[in-house]
C-alpha cells in the first residue's frame, strides 16, 4: 500500500545520477560494466532480517539493459569453508572473485519470460536455516561479454539473517470504522460499537516485503467458530479477495476475521468484534454543550460567560418540540471533556454540538480527530468518530463554535499537521507537494461527510508557500456574512436572512470586536476560491455553501469565502428505526459561534433549521 522509503530514495538517486553522467555506472566509482540493483526486499544498508522464503527482485541501473544475469547465495563461509558470520564475505568476493565462481547459478537472459531474469525466490525449494547469516549477490553481463566486477552491500549484494517472522503487515479499512493494522495471529480483536442498519464495507491489503516475503492470498469470514475449517470461511484463499461483501448488521455481536498469507505460509489474521447498540432515536434534540467558559464580569464581550452561553442556547433548544433541559443537555465540562457515549447519541434524531476547541481540549477534538493511514500503528486503539454513523442513520447535526487556531473542522488534524490552507485529501499529515503521499484524508469527516476539501483560517498557523497571497488579520477578519447565491442550496429557504451581522453588544465602542479596532476573527474558511485556483483544485460535488463572509478589507484573499455549510450527503436517508422514522433533511455547520451575531438573524436561521428537521414547537 505504501511505497517503502528506502526503495524510493534509491531510485531517485539512480535516476538523478544517470541523468548527470550518461551511460557510466551511476552507483560505483570506476565501474563502467553492466550493473543491476536489488530493489526488493528493502534493505537497511547493513545486515537485514528476512523470512525463510525471500523474494529478490533487481533492476538495471545503467543506460542499457544487460544481456543476462546470474546470482548466487550462500551462508557466510570464510576462506576455510567454515560458517563465520563475522567474515567480510563481500570484500572477499570483490578481491577474490575466483573463489566464488562455482557458487553462481547459470546465466539467464535479463528478458527471460515470467521475470525470471529479474527475480528469484529463495526458500521455496531451498532450506534456509533460522538465525544463520547469508549473502545474496547479482551479477550482470552485456552483449559484448563485459560483466559486473564490483559488488556493493545494499546495491547488488545483500547480507541477511533468516528469522521466523510474525507474519505480513495487514491493513484493514472500513469507511466508518477507519484503519487498523495487524501482524501475526495473536487474534486480539478490535472492538467497535455501531448502530444497527449501517452498511459495512471492509477492504484490506497486506505487505510482506519488509522481510522479503510476498503475499499469495487473502480470505475472510464472519462469526467463524473453527479457523481451521475452510468451510467456515466466506471465501477460499485467493490473491483477488481484497474486500468483503457489504454487510449490514441489526443486532448482537459479530466477529469478522481477515487473513493474509505469504509465500512462506506465514499468516496474519485481523479480527473485528462488532457490537450492535440499540439506536431508538426517539427524542427530538440533544444539545452537547462543549463550549467551556466561566462566569465573570462581562465587559469586553470577546467571549460569552458560561451563563450567557447557556442562556443563549437553552433558549434556542427550547424552541424544539419536547426539549427537556434536564435530560436533553450533555455538558462536557463536568465530564472532564469526555464526549457522550454512542448509546446517548442513539436516543436522538438531531444534535446541536457547540464547541470551543481552539486549545485542543474539548470533547469535539476527541471525537473527530482522524488518524491518517500512514500513522496507524499495529495494535493501537483509536476511538471511532461516531458522528458519521449518526448521520448515516438519518440523524442530523448542527455543529459550530469558536473555530480559530486549532478549532472547528481543523480539529480533525493533529496540531502538528495544521498549516493553512490545508488540503484534506493531499495534506492530512501536513503540507506536502502534490497528492502522491498519504491521501487517506478522504475518509476524514470534513472531507467525506461535510464535503470540504480545503480548510483555511482567519487566525491560525498560515503557510508561506510561493504564490500564497499576503495574509493579515486586519484585512482577513470577517465584517459580516451573507447568504450564498452561487451554488443554489439556499433557494428553497426564503426565511434564511440575507445577511448575518455581529450583535450590537459585540461591536459597541470600546468592545473587543469594535470595528474601529478589529474585525471578527473566530472564523474557519471552507474551500477558499483563491487557494482552489492556485492549486487547480475543484470542489466536491456535494459542497454546499450556506453563508459567505465579507472580509474587513475587500482586497483580502478571504473576501467572499464560505464560512457556513449545508451538509447534504445524507439528506435523503430515511432508515427504519426502533421508534419513529428519521426525517430526510440536511445538516448544518457554521465555522464560527452564533452567540456573537444579531439575535433576530439567528432566530430566523433557527426557524429554518428546525423547520428543515421538522422539530419546531408549535
Amino acid at each position: 500500500m505504501r511505497m517503502k522509503i528506502s526503495f524510493f530514495l534509491l531510485f531517485l538517486v539512480v535516476g538523478l545520477i544517470i541523468g548527470a553522467v550518461g551511460c557510466r555506472d551511476p552507483l560505483v566509482p570506476g565501474e563502467v560494466s553492466p550493473y543491476v540493483v536489488i530493489t526488493k526486499p528493502p534493505t537497511s544498508g547493513g545486515t537485514d532480517i528476512y523470512s525463510t522464503v525471500i523474494a529478490f527482485h533487481w533492476e538495471n541501473a545503467t543506460c542499457y539493459n544487460p544481456d543476462s544475469v546470474r546470482y548466487f547465495w550462500s551462508q557466510v563461509i570464510d576462506t576455510f569453508g567454515i560458517y563465520n558470520p563475522s567474515f567480510d564475505i563481500i570484500r572477499d568476493l570483490n578481491e577474490n572473485p575466483w573463489r566464488y565462481e562455482d557458487k553462481w547459478n547459470r546465466w539467464i537472459s535479463y528478458a527471460a519470460p515470467g521475470d525470471s531474469g529479474r527475480s528469484t525466490i529463495l526458500g521455496d525449494d531451498e532450506i534456509m536455516e533460522i538465525n544463520k547469516s547469508y549473502i545474496f549477490a547479482v551479477q550482470a553481463k552485456d552483449y559484448a561479454g563485459e560483466y559486473t566486477k564490483v559488488f556493493e552491500l545494499g546495491l547488488n549484494t545483500r547480507r541477511f539473517i533468516v528469522s521466523n517472522v510474525a507474519g505480513p503487515l495487514l491493513s484493514v479499512t472500513e469507511p466508518f470504522i477507519g484503519f487498523r493494522e495487524f501482524v501475526g495471529e495473536a487474534l486480539t480483536p478490535v472492538s467497535v460499537e455501531i448502530p444497527p442498519g449501517i452498511p459495512l464495507n471492509f477492504s484490506w491489503v497486506a505487505d510482506a516485503s519488509s522481510y522479503g516475503g510476498e503475499i499469495v492470498c487473502y480470505r475472510y469470514g464472519w462469526d467463524i467458530q473453527d479457523l481451521n475449517d475452510p468451510s467456515q470461511w466466506d471465501t477460499a484463499c485467493s490473491p483477488f479477495v481484497t474486500a468483503a461483501l457489504e454487510k449490514t448488521l441489526y443486532s448482537g455481536i459479530h466477529t469478522l476475521f481477515v487473513e493474509a498469507k505469504d509465500n512462506a505460509n506465514k499468516s496474519t489474521i485481523g479480527v473485528f468484534e462488532v457490537t450492535i447498540l440499540p439506536f431508538p432515536m426517539d427524542r427530538n434534540l440533544l444539545w452537547v454543550d462543549d463550549f467551556y467558559s466561566i462566569d465573570f464580569t462581562q465587559i469586553m464581550y470577546h467571549i460569552p460567560t458560561e451563563t450567557e452561553h447557556d442562556t443563549f442556547w437553552l433558549d434556542i433548544c427550547s424552541r424544539s418540540e419536547g426539549f427537556n433541559q434536564g435530560t436533553d443537555v450533555y455538558d462536557t465540562t463536568p465530564m472532564n471533556f469526555r464526549p457522550p457515549d454512542l448509546s446517548k447519541i442513539g436516543q436522538y434524531k438531531n444534535i446541536i454540538w457547540t464547541f470551543n476547541a481552539d486549545d485542543g481540549t474539548g470533547a469535539w477534538d476527541n471525537v473527530v480527530r482522524f488518524t491518517p493511514e500512514s500513522q496507524v500503528a499495529v495494535g493501537s486503539s483509536y476511538d471511532i468518530n461516531y458522528l458519521p454513523l449518526f448521520l448515516a442513520k438519518g440523524g442530523h447535526l448542527w455543529t459550530l463554535g469558536r473555530s480559530d487556531g486549532e478549532g472547528g473542522l481543523a480539529a480533525v488534524l493533529s496540531p502538528i499537521a495544521q498549516q493553512f490552507p490545508m488540503n484534506l485529501r493531499c495534506e492530512i499529515t501536513g503540507n506536502q507537494t502534490g497528492c502522491d503521499g498519504d491521501t487517506s484524508g478522504v475518509y476524514s469527516m470534513p472531507y467525506k461527510d461535510y464535503c470540504v476539501t480545503v480548510l483555511d483560517k482567519v487566525v491560525g498557523n498560515l503557510r508561506t508557500d510561493p504564490g500564497m497571497p499576503t495574509r493579515n488579520v486586519d484585512y482577513d477578519a470577517m465584517s459580516y456574512a451573507y447568504k450564498d447565491e452561487i451554488f443554489g442550496y439556499n433557494d428553497t429557504y426564503p426565511g434564511l436572512p440575507d445577511q448575518l451581522r455581529l450583535w450590537s453588544e459585540i461591536v459597541a465602542p470600546g468592545r473587543f470586536f469594535d470595528p474601529a479596532v478589529r474585525g471578527f476573527s473566530y472564523v474557519e474558511i471552507y474551500d477558499p476560491e483563491y487557494w482552489m485556483d492556485i492549486t487547480f483544485t475543484q470542489n466536491q460535488g456535494c459542497f454546499a455553501p450556506m453563508y459567505r463572509m465579507r472580509a474587513r478589507n475587500s482586497m483580502s484573499a478571504l473576501d467572499h469565502t464560505t464560512v457556513s455549510l449545508w451538509i447534504t450527503k445524507y439528506e435523503t436517508i430515511v432508515p427504519d428505526v426502533m421508534s419513529g422514522v428519521a426525517v430526510p433533511a440536511r445538516s448544518v455547520h457554521f465555522g464560527f459561534p452564533l452567540w456573537f451575531f444579531n439575535r433576530a438573524a439567528v432566530d430566523s436561521i433557527v426557524d429554518v433549521v428546525f423547520d428543515e428537521w421538522q422539530i419546531k414547537a408549535p
